[in-house]
């Protein structure tokens, strides 16, 4: 559209430069000159349009592999939260086995139950120790997910920044 108008333009300075050919020279030349400043500052915007359509792209695309990148990194850190609410819960029910069996063990007069009850023990303390460790580890992953989650959301304002300042070069000047 651009390219059509600068053409008729062009034809309207040739058409004008034959049609005003009997009015004196200085008038001619001034509206010369200011068609020629027109063409000019025309050229200079199509320029900047050019140069700024590919920043415009590498900008989206960068924005569209951050927001990939974003929601990835929740989901990493939504999982091991998920795996952090299933250790933790497990890690309750052992606690609570142990007690149940504590009490049962008081209650039982039988050695041979004793001695049982005194292996499951040993086994379900160990059993949520295991599970406390694991626990921690998690924990530790759920540091690095959210931290990983939080330098990946700060690359994404970059970009969306860079969106913003390019928005700002588009938009017609105030006047």
């Amino acid at each position: 559209m651009l390219v059509a108008f600068l053409r008729g333009l062009l034809a309207a300075l040739f058409a004008s430069s034959f049609a005003v050919a009997q009015v004196p020279a200085a008038p001619q030349d001034a509206t010369i000159q200011a068609l020629l400043k027109e063409v000019h500052a025309l050229r200079i915007a199509l320029e900047r349009s050019n140069q700024i359509g590919p920043k415009i792209q590498i900008a989206l695309a960068r924005m569209q592999l951050q927001e990939e990148r974003v929601r990835n990194a929740t989901q990493q850190l939504q999982d091991i939260r998920d795996r952090l609410v299933g250790i933790q819960s497990n890690r309750a029910e052992g606690i609570d086995r142990i007690k149940q069996l504590e009490t049962h063990q008081v209650q039982t007069v039988d050695p041979e139950m004793r001695k049982q009850m005194d292996s499951q023990l040993s086994e379900t303390r160990a059993q949520v120790e295991r599970t406390g460790a694991l626990e921690q580890q998690f924990r530790a992953r759920e540091g690095e997910a959210y931290s990983l989650l939080l330098s990946e959301q700060a690359r994404w304002n970059e970009a969306n920044d860079l969106l913003t300042s390019i928005e700002r070069m588009l938009a017609p000047p105030q006047l």
